[in-house]
């Protein structure tokens, strides 16, 4: 019983920080528990990443934006492995290109923009 509580008490932060963020249009940034690419041997870190999407325009940056607050997050090339990543909120994994073409998409050259940790 006191798992469910904590798990309600999670989803009413983590609706409540979603809620914020979409209203004030905050720039995605995210610090992730796991430090490295989600593919097995790859090994680029990707544990602390301001996407910095204002530096494409806001035509890659209004709807990445609303993506991300709205728990769809986007799809992103890792910088070292090149594999699609499912970046979101609540965590980042490995996705097949047709799950790629499903997303939002970052542009090719975002990890030149971003600030990865």
């Amino acid at each position: 019983m006191e798992q469910v509580a904590e798990s309600l008490d999670v989803q009413k932060m983590h609706d409540l920080y979603r809620a914020g963020g979409e209203k004030r249009l905050m720039a995605p940034h995210i610090v992730y528990t796991d430090p490295l690419c989600p593919y097995p041997d790859c090994g680029q870190q990707l544990q602390a990443i301001d996407f910095r999407l204002e530096a494409h325009g806001p035509a890659i940056h209004d709807p990445l934006v609303l993506s991300w607050w709205r728990d769809v997050g986007f799809a992103g090339r890792c910088p070292k492995c090149s594999n699609w990543i499912h970046f979101t909120i609540r965590g980042k994994r490995p996705i097949s290109a047709d799950e790629a073409d499903a997303l939002p998409k970052l542009p090719e050259d975002w990890h030149q923009q971003a600030l990865i940790l």
